[in-house]
């Protein structure tokens, strides 16, 4: 080693906050490594390195008959020239790494969040994001919307659900198809939920199909559902734009599970419902001429109104007022 190679340590230690001692650990490791390969010693190889006069100084250990172990030096005049070079790519993988965990770190800081990236590539299904920074967007095939364009240099708007560690490069694991995407497309369309005067109380979605979302505003003036729609529909419509013109439904929320389950299985209405609590299954009765609607197309809407609120939906057509009259 030479004053020169510790005095540039020093320097990345000040210009980059790399603690010295990391620096210097990471090239002991590799210069152990270099060595090993090299010369093939007997027992396990270690490198030291003193920071204040640059003096490298190898050891082999063994042990003895009797268990104890024994420290031999090892010889450094044919491995000097080969020493520089391992040190130094040392110091650049252990860069390159640190720069990696910072990518992931920030990342993660961004989690939950709404990012643009721009498709770099598709692999058995799997669509590859670049984010526009030292991270890369993966969107594997179940975060994706079905049917949706992917082609390379299309910009795509996510929402970033989790950080992945690889030895390439950091990645974002990103989503299209999560209710977290359509809870922050509405959080950034809607300033009524921005600001807390709407809120958001449950969604239930089949990505590419159908989304059900329940809203609430607490200050009765504010109409929640028309609050989401937007004046003549423009906020609607930029959702059904985002989404590839997925399907959406506003319902009202209430604490009252006859209402909220009435009004989930809109558009279509309901006569009455009949709650039973020890089966956590609703009733709804619907006018004849409606009950496919309620039901919806292979069950798709009954199927979101229960993922969205929570009880058993089970819906049968209200008998008419002559049927009750005179039932036979």
């Amino acid at each position: 080693m030479n004053t020169e190679f510790v005095a540039a340590l020093e320097q990345l230690n000040r210009e980059l906050g790399i603690p010295l001692d990391e620096l210097i650990r990471s090239v002991e490791q590799a210069l152990a490594d270099a060595y090993r390969r090299a010369f093939d010693p007997p027992g396990y190889v270690t490198v030291k390195i003193d920071p204040s006069t640059a003096e490298m100084a190898v050891t082999s250990r063994t042990y003895d008959a009797q268990g104890q172990e024994v420290l031999t030096p090892l010889p450094t005049d044919d491995f000097a020239r080969m020493a520089a070079q391992a040190a130094k790519s040392a110091v650049l993988r252990h860069i390159r790494n640190l720069e990696r965990e910072k990518s992931v770190l920030e990342a993660g800081e961004h989690r939950g969040e709404l990012a643009t990236g721009v498709i770099d590539r598709v692999e058995n299904g799997t669509v590859y994001l670049d984010m526009g920074g030292r991270a890369e967007g993966v969107m594997p095939p179940e975060e994706q919307i079905p049917g949706e364009e992917i082609r390379p240099g299309k910009p795509m708007l996510v929402v970033i659900l989790d950080t992945k560690r690889t030895a390439r490069q950091p990645q974002v694991q990103v989503s299209r198809a999560s209710r977290l995407f359509v809870r922050r497309l509405l959080e950034a369309e809607v300033p009524e939920i921005k600001n807390g005067a709407v809120t958001i109380k449950a969604i239930a979605r089949e990505p590419g199909l159908r989304s059900k979302v329940a809203v609430y505003a607490e200050d009765p003036a504010i109409d929640a559902v028309g609050a989401c729609v937007g004046p003549k529909g423009v906020r609607h419509r930029s959702l059904l734009a985002e989404l590839g013109h997925e399907h959406i439904d506003f319902v009202p929320w209430s604490e009252d599970p006859a209402a909220f389950t009435a009004a989930a299985v809109g558009p279509a209405s309901v006569v009455d419902v009949v709650l039973d609590r020890t089966t956590n299954t609703a009733l709804l009765n619907v006018p004849p001429g409606q009950l496919s609607l309620a039901i919806g197309k292979d069950g798709q809407n009954a199927r979101l109104a229960a993922k969205l609120t929570g009880w058993r939906i089970d819906i049968k057509p209200a008998l008419a007022q002559a049927d009750v009259q005179n039932p036979s």
